[in-house]
């Protein structure tokens, strides 16, 4: 018995080429991922600690806010829940307008309270 040898399969120019450009392709992709990265990095190294750290508190501030308005709503609801008003809103500036307004109110009203609570308050 013998065992029939397998013919081998020569690749066309158009197959050879489309393996170029797609491992082209992916290593663009790769190379824009690692520049993004070092991108990050130096905004990072950049960036004063004194302003990272009042975006942090600010974001910290608006995640306490936020789960006091919607306390049984989960992350990804919130998210569609701005979804949604990005797509109703667009490009309007009024309506952006009545938007500000409307969150600074709440961002005042939501404010957490210093020091204790009266007694008429327990």
């Amino acid at each position: 018995m013998e065992a029939q040898a397998k013919k081998r399969h020569r690749r066309t120019s158009e197959e050879r080429l489309a393996d170029l450009e797609e491992k082209q392709r992916q290593t663009e992709m790769r190379l824009r991922e690692q520049l993004a990265k070092f991108e990050q990095q130096k905004r990072s190294l950049q960036e004063n600690p004194r302003a990272r750290r009042e975006r942090e508190a600010q974001r910290r501030s608006l995640m306490d806010r936020i789960s006091r308005l919607v306390p049984d709503w989960e992350p990804a609801q919130i998210l569609a829940a701005v979804a949604e008003v990005r797509d109703r809103v667009g490009d309007n500036s009024h309506l952006l307008g009545e938007l500000d307004n409307r969150g600074n109110a709440l961002m005042q009203e939501l404010k957490p309270r210093r020091g204790r609570r009266p007694r008429s308050a327990i």
